[in-house]
């Protein structure tokens, strides 16, 4: 296993830990409520090593090294900070540029807000739950940023179940009822 790829699981489990579904690209669907993109797709030809979605809406990116680089560097937050601005017109975005910024290489994690006046990277413990950014970015969706049900343990007609509840009272919330 490379440096990278080694940084990278470590990044994984913490997006998961924190309750986020990590996917592949070609895996994603806009009905994820919390999902971490793998290599997104961004304007310009670039990837995001994580591109971050809620309700199906971009929120952030996540850039990652290997555990020697400084994930600190003014190299490694501008890069960032261009994929935050680089977003395709094909996703909706709560705003734009993204408004939350993460730089990590398995060992440190740091964050920015991006719509504050000083864009200062601020080491982190953990990454933040999906919930978390939604209360920062005001949302008032009391569905927006709920973990990601998992398939496992559930009966297929289980998981449908509660699938199609959420999507409903998602509707429901939205139209006021």
């Amino acid at each position: 296993m490379t440096p990278e790829e080694k940084a990278r699981q470590k990044i994984d489990q913490w997006f998961a830990d924190a309750g986020w579904k990590v996917i592949n690209r070609e895996d994603y669907e806009p009905t994820c409520t919390a999902v971490a993109i793998r290599e997104g797709l961004l304007k310009g030809n670039l990837e995001a090593d994580y591109f971050l979605f809620i309700n199906g809406k971009a929120v952030g990116v996540l850039e990652a090294k290997r555990e020697d680089i400084d994930a600190l560097s003014d190299k490694v937050c501008e890069q960032a900070a261009l994929y935050a601005k680089s977003v395709p017109f094909i996703y909706q975005t709560y705003q734009k540029p993204l408004p939350f910024i993460f730089t990590s290489n398995g060992k440190e994690l740091y964050f920015c807000d991006f719509r504050k006046q000083e864009q200062n990277f601020k080491q982190i413990m953990a990454i933040p739950t999906p919930y978390e950014l939604v209360r920062q970015l005001g949302i008032s969706d009391y569905f927006a940023g709920l973990p990601t049900l998992q398939k496992k343990g559930l009966r297929d007609c289980q998981y449908e179940a509660v699938t199609e509840l959420e999507k409903r009272a998602s509707v429901v919330d939205k139209i006021g009822h």
